[in-house]
């Protein structure tokens, strides 16, 4: 049945009150106490799947007008290296999905690390595609049709437009294949630690990259205390800019006992120099996000008993335990570019549900705007899962976020906000 994204508004508040799923029916009438008043529209319609992918970055266009995302016909399998995704542009007044370019290059956790070009972000793209067996990244500019092929992939793009930084794909996909992409090559898949291979920062003019930090300079501060790593293939799958472009923040992890990742976050200049570990391995660090240049917020095992949300000062001690037990939990978290509001979500495995949250930085306070139904086990965990991934527009009065739909397809939603 087709239906209007207006009428999907509608539909899915009276799903939520004849369901009792808690969040959907705050998410149309949020009290201005406890957070803004909240609108859900899906912006994109099946049979395809829509999404993408990552949080933190900004999905929409300079003016806001498109929205971009990935189409994809299945969602039932991790993609093979013969199987494209189309990238395209959503309108957001109409919802018409219009492709640009294909990728062979994409998960569905990440997607293919979709960018707008700081530089030119009415029209220009970055994005990870496949180059053989290698993984290499091409910025496109969509109302010409050129493009340049850099011949390193992008895990994240500067603020200024200048740099990006860069994994190894190949190492990422045979030690966690949930964020790698099939069939791409390691370089060293005989080497622990490797010292040709770590984060590359990548000149996105000449694309140019250098190694800044390798796996062998983070493995020789870490063995004194951790000797068991000796043996233990490191490998790194997330990298974030600070907001003025100056420090960059990324995970180096490894398999411990019982196949569970074992993590530890590190800081650095973007030559590399004043190399840190901000939280310490074996503290399982997930998600992150800078809320300046010195701030950072992240989920990880801070008391040992279970991720929780928190706020520090990178190169200072101590540690702000956020939300006084409201935030305890593992969530994509990101701050809205006045850096007042903290998003993330939650999921709830045993409902097969996920939830979008807010968190007033100010005020301490804590919202539900949304919990939706997840239909299938297998969206709610595992490699084919749908995280909400939230990620602010550019005036932070909207959240983009992928979830499951009525029929069971996985499209783009956007929570429009209201604040009081």
């Amino acid at each position: 049945m087709n239906m209007s994204r207006r009428q999907f508004v509608v539909q899915v508040s009276e799903i939520g009150v004849l369901m009792g799923i808690p969040g959907l029916q705050r998410a149309f009438a949020q009290s201005a106490n406890s957070g803004p008043a909240c609108r859900i529209e899906r912006l994109t319609r099946g049979p395809s799947h829509h999404f993408f992918g990552y949080y933190g970055i900004c999905p929409w266009n300079g003016s806001g007008r498109h929205v971009l995302c990935l189409q994809s016909p299945f969602q039932d399998h991790m993609p093979g290296p013969e199987e494209p995704a189309v990238i395209g542009l959503v309108d957001t007044r109409t919802g018409e999905f219009s492709g640009v370019a294909k990728t062979y290059a994409w998960n569905f956790q990440q997607g293919a690390m979709l960018h707008w070009n700081p530089l030119k972000p009415e029209t220009e793209i970055i994005y990870n595609d496949r180059d053989g067996d290698e993984i290499v990244s091409t910025i496109l500019d969509i109302s010409t049709g050129r493009t340049r092929r850099l011949p390193r992939a992008v895990s994240a793009v500067s603020h200024n437009g200048r740099y990006a930084l860069s994994m190894t794909y190949g190492r990422v996909g045979r030690l966690r294949k949930v964020v790698g992409y099939a069939g791409a090559k390691d370089p060293n898949p005989d080497s622990p630690h490797p010292d040709n291979d770590g984060v590359f920062l990548v000149d996105l003019t000449t694309g140019q990259s250098k190694l800044i930090v390798s796996f062998r300079q983070v493995y020789d501060m870490l063995k004194a205390d951790h000797p068991e790593l000796a043996d233990k293939h490191m490998w790194s799958e997330h990298a974030v800019f600070n907001k003025s472009d100056t420090r960059f923040l990324f995970l180096a992890r490894t398999w411990g006992q019982g196949d569970r990742l074992q993590t530890g976050m590190f800081t650095a200049n973007v030559d590399g120099s004043d190399l840190r570990q901000v939280i310490p391995y074996g503290k399982s660090v997930s998600h992150f996000d800078w809320r300046n240049d010195k701030e950072i917020v992240a989920t990880f095992n801070l008391h040992g008993q279970g991720a929780v949300h928190v706020l520090f000062t990178d190169g200072r001690d101590g540690y702000q335990h956020l939300g006084g037990g409201r935030l305890d939990f593992d969530g994509h978290c990101t701050f809205s570019p006045d850096q007042r509001w903290l998003a993330t979500d939650r999921g709830n495995g045993q409902k097969l549900t996920r939830s979008l949250i807010v968190y007033d930085m100010q005020r301490d306070e804590c919202a539900t705007l949304a919990t939706l139904d997840m239909k299938e086990k297998q969206f709610a965990s595992g490699d084919l899962r749908c995280d909400f991934h939230p990620r602010w527009s550019r005036t932070g009065d909207a959240i983009c976020f992928d979830a499951i739909d009525p029929a069971g397809t996985r499209q783009v939603h956007v929570a429009h906000l209201t604040f009081s």
